[in-house]
C-alpha cells in the first residue's frame, strides 16, 4: 500500500500580529534551503489589498516568496476579504 500522507506543519495564534505569518515564512525558507519542496497554504485572510481587480493578501504573499513562489499566488490564500 502506498502511503500518500504528506509531512507538514500547521500554524496557529492566538490574535493577529502574534507572529504566525513570520515563523511560517521562516520554516518555509530553512525547508527550501534544506533541499525540500515547500507548498504554503493560508485558507482564509482579511485586509487584503486589491490589485487591479484580485484581491491580494501580504501574508499570502510573504508565505508564497518564502516557499519559492510554488504554484499560483490565488491558490495560497483562496478566501480573501477587503478591510472595510
Amino acid at each position: 500500500m502506498l502511503n500518500t500522507c504528506l509531512p507538514g506543519f500547521f500554524i496557529t495564534g492566538t490574535d493577529t500580529g502574534v507572529g504566525k505569518t513570520h515563523v511560517a515564512a521562516k520554516i518555509a525558507a530553512a525547508l527550501r534551503r534544506a533541499g525540500r519542496r515547500v507548498g504554503v497554504y493560508k485558507p482564509v485572510a482579511s485586509g487584503c489589498i486589491r490589485s487591479g481587480t484580485t484581491l491580494v493578501s501580504d501574508d499570502a504573499v510573504a508565505l508564497w516568496q518564502a516557499a519559492g513562489e510554488p504554484g499560483e499566488i490565488g491558490a495560497v490564500c483562496p478566501q480573501c476579504f477587503q478591510a472595510r
